[in-house]
C-alpha cells in the first residue's frame, strides 16, 4: 500500500487523476462508488483516452450518490460517456433511511496478474481528481485478492438492489433537480448540522450544531489566478511541418512546466478558446528522453498552417503543478501585438531566437486585460 497525499502546490504531487488513467492502462475490468459526480470529473475521467481504450477491452461498473453536488448536468455528461462506451454501467444509490448518505470514494481495477484498489479522500469531481487537497492509498492486489474484492462488490449490489436506479429513472430526475436548484440559490452564511457539513449535504438534516459557511462552490472550478501566478509567454518554432510540437528550451521545459530527467511525470493542457470555454484535457509526458527532445504536443494547433510571417505566442497560465490553461495566439490578432510588445520590454532585438518569458499574472492582465484567461474558468 502506497499513500499519496494530492497537494497541486506541490510541484512533486501526485494527482488521483493520474492514478486512476494509469490503472486502465493494464485494466481488463474495474468498478468504482464515489459520493458525487461533476460534469468535469466525467470529462476528466471516463472522457480520457486511457478509460474509453480500457472500456472498449473491458468493463467497468460506477456507482454515484446524490446527496449532493451531483447535479443533472454531471448525469447528462455520464449518459454521454456511457453511449460512447457502452462497457461503462453506472446506477445511483439513493439510500433507504433519510439520514444516512452515499458516502465511498474507491475504485478498483482487476489486471491480467492481479489488481489494484484506489481509496482515498478524493470524489469523481475535478475537485477531487486535481483541484482539492486529498489523501488516497494505491493498494496492489493478487488474483486471489481481487477476486475477493469483487465478490464483495457483487454482494454489495445484491444487498442494496432496491436502493440502485437508472439514471433516468424520475425519483433520480427530481432529486438531481433538486441539486441544481440549491447550487443556483444565492450564496450566503446559513445555519447546516454537522452531517450536511461533512457531505457538503444540500437538504435538511438534523442541526447538531451552529456551524455557518457559504453554499458549495462550483467543484470544476479551475483554482483562482492571483497577482503573483506565473504566466509563460513563449513564441513557438516552426520546426519543420509539425509546429503542434511545441519546442522549448531545457530551463523552461523543467523549471516551469516541471518536466523531470529523471522521474516519469505527466504536465496537463487545458485549451481556453476565444469564448473563454475550457477544451478537454491534454495529458503529455513530462519527462526529457535520450534525445533531449524539450516539447509537448498541443492539440489547439492541430490543422492551422504555421504563419508565412511572424510567429505564433502561446500563453501558459500555471494554475497548479504540471497544470496549465494555455491560448494560442497568431500574426494579426491583436492579443498577439499584445503580446508581441510584453516581449519586446522584457527581451528586445530578439533575433532568430525565440523568446520565452516567464511574467507575473498582473504584468500579462495589465498587458492583455480582456483575456478569457482571467475569468471563472471550468473544466
Amino acid at each position: 500500500m502506497t499513500l499519496f497525499i494530492q497537494d497541486p502546490s506541490d510541484p512533486a504531487s501526485e494527482y488521483l487523476i493520474d492514478k486512476m488513467l494509469d490503472a486502465c492502462n493494464s485494466a481488463i475490468r474495474g468498478a468504482g462508488a464515489f459520493a458525487f459526480l461533476s460534469k468535469g470529473g466525467v470529462k476528466l475521467f471516463l472522457q480520457d483516452t486511457a478509460f474509453v481504450n480500457f472500456a472498449n477491452r473491458g468493463t467497468f461498473d460506477l456507482i454515484i450518490g446524490i446527496d449532493a453536488i451531483t447535479d443533472t448536468s454531471a448525469i447528462a455528461a455520464l449518459n454521454l460517456a456511457i453511449a460512447a462506451a457502452p462497457t461503462l454501467s453506472a446506477k445511483i444509490h439513493i439510500p433507504s433511511h433519510a439520514r444516512s448518505i452515499f458516502h465511498p470514494k474507491l475504485a478498483w481495477f482487476q489486471t491480467p496478474d492481479g489488481g489494484i484498489l484506489v481509496t482515498g479522500s478524493g470524489n469523481l469531481t475535478a475537485g477531487g481528481l486535481r483541484w482539492n487537497i486529498e489523501a488516497f492509498n494505491i493498494t496492489a492486489l493478487t488474483t486471489e485478492e481481487v477476486n475477493t474484492l469483487a465478490a464483495q462488490w457483487q454482494a454489495f449490489k445484491d444487498r442494496c438492489t432496491a436502493n440502485l436506479f437508472p439514471t433516468d429513472d424520475p425519483h433520480v430526475v427530481t432529486l438531481l433537480e433538486r441539486n441544481a436548484a440549491m447550487r443556483r440559490r444565492p450564496s450566503g452564511p446559513r445555519v447546516i448540522g454537522v452531517e450536511e457539513a461533512d457531505a457538503t449535504q444540500a437538504q435538511e438534516v438534523e442541526v447538531l450544531s451552529t456551524i455557518q459557511i457559504d453554499q458549495p462552490s462550483d467543484v470544476d472550478v479551475v483554482p483562482p489566478v492571483t497577482n503573483t501566478s506565473e504566466v509563460l509567454v513563449a513564441e513557438i518554432p516552426q520546426s519543420g511541418s509539425r509546429w503542434k510540437q511545441a519546442n522549448f528550451d531545457q530551463h523552461t521545459f523543467i523549471n516551469f512546466f516541471g518536466a523531470s530527467t529523471t522521474v516519469a511525470r505527466r504536465a496537463y493542457f487545458f485549451h481556453v478558446k476565444s469564448d473563454g470555454s475550457v477544451g478537454h484535457q491534454e495529458v503529455r509526458p513530462a519527462v526529457v528522453v535520450a534525445s533531449h527532445n524539450y516539447r509537448f504536443e498541443l492539440d489547439a494547433a492541430s490543422g492551422i498552417p504555421y504563419p508565412a510571417v511572424g510567429r505564433p505566442i502561446g500563453v501558459f497560465l500555471r494554475v497548479a503543478a504540471r497544470t496549465f490553461m494555455y491560448t494560442l495566439l497568431m500574426p494579426g490578432e491583436p492579443a498577439h501585438g499584445y503580446m508581441t510588445t510584453l516581449l519586446n520590454n522584457a527581451v528586445p532585438n530578439p533575433g532568430a531566437r525565440m523568446r520565452r518569458v516567464v511574467f507575473q499574472a498582473h504584468q500579462v492582465q495589465q498587458a492583455w486585460p480582456n483575456s478569457t484567461l482571467w475569468g471563472n474558468l471550468s473544466i
